[in-house]
């Protein structure tokens, strides 16, 4: 074959390998997206923040203290740790993030597998609905875990976890409301909610106006968020 064929034939291989490429990529983007969206308010953020801890074997106010370095929300948390698993270190992750680079263009220069982030991701999210699920069934005991684990949702709410395109939310708050009361029915108990549980119902803010915004990649390369608001204060529900 001629050095002109050969390069012809390298050229066809990757055409095909682009389509595929990007189809993984927004498989995985999606899924992402649904771990951002599920974080968005309190009780949907300790259910999140538990999953990762639970799945990764991180500790939970370690992962707090990574978000918090990056401004990240729980999406790009979540592709950052898959980049670790890969063998990067996370303090070379958050240096890049606070040098400019999106959590996506670091990826994609460790040429990371879309496909397996993509799988990883669908998995992270039947571990969410699990945990919500058992979250209603025994809420009481999950609040325990979490003082046992000194966890304090108030202390995991940072900006960027709002920032999320209110399609998104509707579709988490659905999703929310079904966990919840299929693990209310399961407890066979008539649950009388706090205040905390009445705003994770998500009555007003994802039916009435909701967050505004665009889905996939903001300013800050965050993944499923809008272009970061200005100043940097903690915004929205804890």
């Amino acid at each position: 074959m001629s050095s002109r064929s050969s390069f012809c034939a390298i050229l066809l291989v990757l055409a095909a390998a682009l389509p595929a490429f990007s189809n993984d990529q927004d498989k995985a983007s999606k899924e992402l997206t649904k771990i951002t969206a599920i974080a968005w308010d309190g009780t949907g953020r300790t259910v999140v923040n538990r999953s990762v801890a639970e799945t990764t074997g991180a500790n939970r106010l370690d992962l707090v203290k990574d978000r918090e370095a990056m401004n990240v929300n729980y999406g790009s948390l979540f592709l950052a740790l898959e980049l670790v698993k890969s063998g990067a270190k996370m303090e070379d992750i958050t240096a890049q993030v606070k040098s400019g680079k999106s959590m996506v263009q670091i990826a994609n220069d460790m040429h990371a597998s879309w496909k397996q982030i993509a799988d990883d991701a669908k998995k992270m999210n039947a571990k969410i609905d699990d945990t919500l699920y058992k979250y209603f069934l025994d809420d009481a005991a999950a609040k325990k875990r979490d003082a046992a684990d000194k966890y304090v949702v108030a202390q995991d709410n940072f900006p960027e976890d709002h920032k999320v395109d209110k399609a998104d939310v509707d579709a988490a708050a659905e999703r929310f409301q079904m966990w919840k009361d299929r693990g209310i029915a399961a407890a066979g108990k008539h649950h009388v909610m706090d205040r905390a549980e009445e705003q994770a119902a998500w009555t007003d803010h994802d039916r009435n106006g909701g967050p505004q915004g665009t889905t996939g990649v903001s300013g800050n390369g965050n993944v499923g968020v809008s272009a970061p608001a200005a100043g940097g204060a903690r915004t929205g529900p804890n």
